[in-house]
């Protein structure tokens, strides 16, 4: 992909729903803990992102350490989470979100990747909240000037989601656009797309992938139901032997 900055206030030509006035770069953009890192660290981490990407299960060790060893650079956090979802560990991955964003509430990764949570387990009420009643990225971050590319695919997915979510069409229509627009081939694209225009096919498949997660995830809770009730029980035990000891 081109290095180059792009100006967006074309995209909002005869429209006054957002104002884009700012710049979107795909240039490397740190986040300011970055600064904090040691030298070998920050020559590692376009590897990291690499091996996130190819080879996930590999990576995951390191990024724990990283996470030990430097918990004010959320960067670990949002790798490490890709790292979990894309080796099928959707509890971990779903653990760690919801870390980061306590951790890391104005990282906007951290915020996004929280926003898409709770669109999967229908809590989509609480997506204003997160992002501070600002549906625009200027807004939320009035201080800056440039955004990353993938930091505007993310946010303006989540809000086209969002809005999809909440049956606001025409605006979730709004930022899908704008989205396809720069980033046709992204895979939130393609999401965001098939909510919004979904085949016959796409929507059995989707209703079906729904009842399925549901289900996963009333299993999961009566395991750990069941996994309570049991280290109560062995506790119980333990202390009824330890009052026979006496």
């Amino acid at each position: 992909m081109p290095n180059e900055n792009k100006s967006l206030n074309a995209l909002s030509e005869n429209s006054k729903f957002i104002q884009l006035d700012y710049q979107i770069t795909y240039d490397a953009l740190p986040h300011k803990s970055f600064k904090k890192l040691p030298s070998a660290i920050k020559a590692r981490i376009e590897e990291l992102h690499d091996l996130t990407q190819a080879h996930p299960q590999r990576v995951i060790a390191s990024l724990l350490d990283f996470i030990q060893k430097y918990p004010e650079v959320p960067i670990f956090y949002n790798y490490l989470t890709a790292a979990y979802e894309a080796t099928g560990q959707r509890k971990k991955a779903e653990t760690l979100i919801k870390e980061a964003y306590q951790r890391h509430p104005d990282y906007l990764f951290a915020k996004t990747n929280y926003a898409l949570y709770c669109l999967r387990t229908q809590a989509a009420k609480k997506i204003p909240d997160i992002f501070e009643h600002q549906f625009d990225l200027k807004l939320l971050y009035p201080r800056r000037n440039i955004f990353h590319i993938t930091e505007f695919v993310s946010f303006n997915s989540v809000m086209a989601l969002y809005h999809h979510a909440m049956s606001h069409r025409e605006s979730a229509v709004k930022y899908y656009e704008i989205v396809q627009k720069l980033e046709p081939n992204h895979y939130l694209t393609a999401i965001i797309k098939r909510q919004l225009y979904p085949t016959f096919f796409q929507k059995l498949r989707d209703k079906f992938a729904r009842y399925l997660e549901k289900l996963e995830r009333r299993f999961e809770n009566k395991i750990e139901s069941l996994d309570k009730v049991d280290a109560v029980e062995a506790k119980s035990d333990n202390y009824s032997n330890y009052s026979k000891e006496f």
